[in-house]
């Protein structure tokens, strides 16, 4: 092994052994906390347990995205975030659902047995299947996204992709939605 080569390997080595005593405290740290996975599978049990998805079930599908922006430049004050809808990719995540034929896609949220909310960012997506009553309350009143996330039966999230266009996005999210959905199913 030549000389530089093994200069840079015994750099790798010094630089992984010096995180290795970080990472065991990590893991150490996680497995010692009153476990939020403890908490969070009863949340998850109890909210897959008061909706079963099954074919012919409706679904409203809203699709959005977070935009942030400064006023006068102050990031910690004048930080604002607003709510963005993106027809676009709701048109083309409800496409897929239609073409699929196993849920209806309602025009209302009253006519809804539950919402499909697709978050959309840079290169990632996100669909969260939550209850009509977490869809108002959390998003339409009080935007909060780790509400909205607590309370779906089910999360699906596709990205980041290297050419991340709406259609491939939504195309995954929609297949990842119905490949989860037929290996829970009896």
């Amino acid at each position: 092994m030549s000389r530089s080569r093994r200069h840079s390997f015994e750099l790798t080595l010094r630089r992984a052994s010096c995180l290795a005593p970080a990472l065991v405290f990590v893991i150490i740290s996680l497995a010692a906390c009153p476990a939020h996975s403890q908490s969070n599978p009863a949340n998850s049990q109890a909210n897959s347990a008061r909706l079963t998805f099954h074919s012919g079930q409706s679904m409203y599908i809203v699709a959005f995205c977070v935009n942030v922006y400064y006023l006068n430049e102050a990031p910690i004050d004048g930080k604002r975030e607003y709510i963005n809808y993106d027809l676009a990719a709701e048109r083309k995540v409800r496409k897929r659902i239609e073409e699929w034929n196993y849920f209806k896609v309602a025009e209302k949220p009253s006519e809804a047995d539950f919402v499909f909310l697709v978050h959309l960012d840079d290169s990632s997506i996100e669909g969260l299947a939550v209850p009509i009553e977490a869809y108002r309350q959390h998003l339409k009143e009080n935007f909060d996204l780790d509400a909205l996330r607590e309370a779906a039966f089910g999360r699906y999230l596709i990205g980041p992709l290297k050419l991340p266009t709406v259609t491939r996005l939504s195309d995954r999210l929609v297949k990842q939605f119905r490949e989860k959905l037929t290996k829970t199913s009896p």
